[in-house]
């Protein structure tokens, strides 16, 4: 009798769960090092209704990533190409000493604060993203990517 319910509970259990994320993805970043010109595009899906959200923009760094924070442009783009929303995102990494902020051993997992994204019925929209730092190279991080949740 306990067995024959346990699966079924556990299907609708599994089944009532829904995730609020709309898009996450990551890119990697050239081994060589993130040059200030290097910009990093990602194509949002398009949807059926418009979409209000919130923005996460995550970075991927080695446990020698050399700096304390990182500063990031964030733009978003119609589907002409068009900035519609432009946000610098100061992104802390180390403490003083140049202790990682979070932990692991040899990659770090970083998240931003929020950002407030709309996606228009039917349009396309991508996200850009590349450093303001004063140096021209960046090593250390290893890869950037964003979630678009509800």
């Amino acid at each position: 009798m306990c067995r024959s319910l346990f699966f079924p509970l556990i299907g609708l259990f599994l089944s009532s769960c829904t995730s609020n994320t709309l898009y996450h993805s990551y890119k990697p970043l050239p081994k060589e090092g993130w040059e200030r010109s290097d910009t990093v595009c990602f194509d949002l899906p398009r949807v059926e209704d418009d979409f209000s959200g919130t923005l996460t923009i995550g970075l991927r760094t080695t446990a020698h990533v050399g700096i304390q924070d990182v500063v990031l442009a964030v733009e978003q783009c119609d589907g002409t190409g068009a900035v519609c929303r432009c946000d610098t995102v100061r992104y802390p990494l180390a403490d003083a000493e140049g202790n990682a902020l979070t932990g692991g051993v040899n990659i770090h997992q970083y998240e931003t604060q929020r950002l407030p994204l709309l996606l228009r019925k039917g349009k396309s929209t991508s996200v850009r993203i590349h450093h303001l730092m004063r140096h021209e190279t960046l090593s250390g991080i290893t890869e950037l990517g964003i979630r678009l949740t509800h």
